[in-house]
């Protein structure tokens, strides 16, 4: 596994609080699910390129809105979605429209990994980060308290990270948008955690494979992990876009996966 330290890390005492993200970062039973997006939403704009704009260029744009959207609730993506249709001269559907429609299609992606395990074909070990239960384990026994904070709904949150085997590890302690998907926030998860423990950010570790927990974390004063992840060789290569998009957001260290988790551990200065 590689470990990349891209910037100076200063731990004044081990941290004791570790947020992860979900999708990406321990789960990829959602895996592929920026090319659904970005795919869903280019369809319509393809009929609307603007003068010399190549599809290229569209699905450029397009990825780019959403991955810096990444770790957001998913609402916020459609509603960037619905301003580029209306910037190009369509009246767009509700965002929750096409927040429907990308759910159905990424359920089928779904359903199909979830089968697989059902039929024992696979395990949930196979859907994870690879080394994610080990760290996840490792973590806990060294008393540290782990919290799960995701931009996906918290339904499926608490459906899926069962079915991966790893809701053991954060029980209550799982944030995630509910009814009212705008008003969700991931810094607002890691600033109530920090004042219920009356500590400061440097007591944190985020582990992320997005834009928005990266940077919260980092302006927190926190360490931040950026899991760059290939999700479809799971290789422990760090996926190059990932990691320049997690250094830029602020990530101390990357990562690929947890195959390694003694040498992460001594990376961010604790003991093994």
């Amino acid at each position: 596994m590689t470990i990349e330290i891209a910037r100076p890390i200063s731990i004044p005492k081990p941290p004791s609080l570790a947020v992860f993200d979900f999708d990406g970062t321990l789960s990829l039973l959602r895996g592929g699910w920026t090319e659904i997006m970005v795919g869903m939403m280019c369809e319509p704009l393809r009929e609307l390129l603007r003068p010399d704009e190549t599809e290229d260029a569209l699905q450029e744009l397009v990825r780019r809105f959403v991955l810096d959207l990444n770790g957001a609730p998913t609402i916020f993506q459609m509603e960037r979605f619905a301003q580029e249709l209306r910037d190009r001269g369509v009246t767009p559907e509700p965002a929750t429209s096409y927040h429907r429609e990308y759910l159905r299609r990424l359920g089928e992606r779904i359903a199909e990994r979830k089968a697989s395990m059902q039929a024992g074909e696979t395990t949930p070990a196979d859907h994870v980060v690879p080394g994610a239960h080990l760290l996840l384990a490792d973590l806990q026994q060294r008393g540290w308290e782990l919290t799960l904070a995701s931009g996906t709904e918290i339904e499926f949150v608490r459906e899926e990270s069962a079915v991966l085997e790893i809701d053991g590890f954060f029980g209550e302690r799982v944030y995630a948008p509910g009814a009212t998907p705008q008003a969700f926030s991931k810094r607002a998860v890691l600033e109530d955690l920090l004042a219920r423990h009356e500590v400061e950010g440097t007591a944190l570790v985020g582990f992320g494979d997005g834009i928005v927990e990266t940077r919260a974390v980092t302006e927190l004063g926190g360490l931040a992990v950026g899991v760059a992840c290939n999700e479809t060789t799971r290789d422990g290569v760090p996926d190059p876009r990932k990691r320049d998009e997690l250094i830029a957001a602020g990530a101390a260290i990357i990562i690929a996966d947890y195959r390694d988790a003694p040498a992460l551990l001594d990376a961010m200065g604790i003991s093994a």
